[in-house]
């Protein structure tokens, strides 16, 4: 039996949305479900060569693609102006934090724990973060990938 080019076009288009289409559903499949019991979060430095700065426990997800939700454990003092390709909701659960706008430093309040804000990602949504004690701790959840593109590393922190 011949097959015709017809019927071979059609046989291979038919294997290319298959396999689009399982990578469509790939994308959309729910998470597992996950527990992270109280204290049982598992912090490793963002960046080995500063053990002490910031330190993140991922709870559910990959940051290197996303979704992604993660605790943030933040040291003392002001973080550079940066902004994140990704949207993200983040909550302050313990510490006392900071978050602005560039230009709007001024405005910048103390956020103790319970504190929420959504952030626009993209090169258009920088913004600065500080921890006011000892530590912090935030949790925040990215749609997306986790990255940071730092804007201007001496940028001033907000006035206090």
């Amino acid at each position: 039996m011949r097959i015709g080019w017809k019927t071979s076009v059609t046989v291979i288009a038919a294997f290319a949305l298959g396999i689009a289409g399982g990578a469509t559903y790939a994308k959309t499949v729910k998470p597992e479900y996950t527990l992270a019991p109280a204290g049982s979060a598992k912090f490793a430095a963002l960046d080995p060569k500063s053990p002490g700065g910031l330190q993140m426990s991922v709870l559910s997800g990959d940051p290197k693609t996303g979704p992604v939700a993660f605790l943030l454990k933040l040291p003392k003092g002001p973080a550079p102006i940066h902004w994140h390709t990704s949207d993200y909701y983040a909550w302050t659960v313990e510490g006392k934090t900071k978050h602005w706008l560039p230009g709007k430093e001024a405005e910048a309040k103390e956020n103790g724990p319970g504190t929420f804000w959504f952030q626009p990602g993209g090169a258009t949504g920088p913004h600065g973060d500080e921890c006011l004690s000892d530590s912090c701790t935030i949790y925040i959840l990215m749609p997306a990938k986790f990255d940071v593109t730092i804007v201007d590393a001496k940028a001033p922190p907000a006035k206090k």
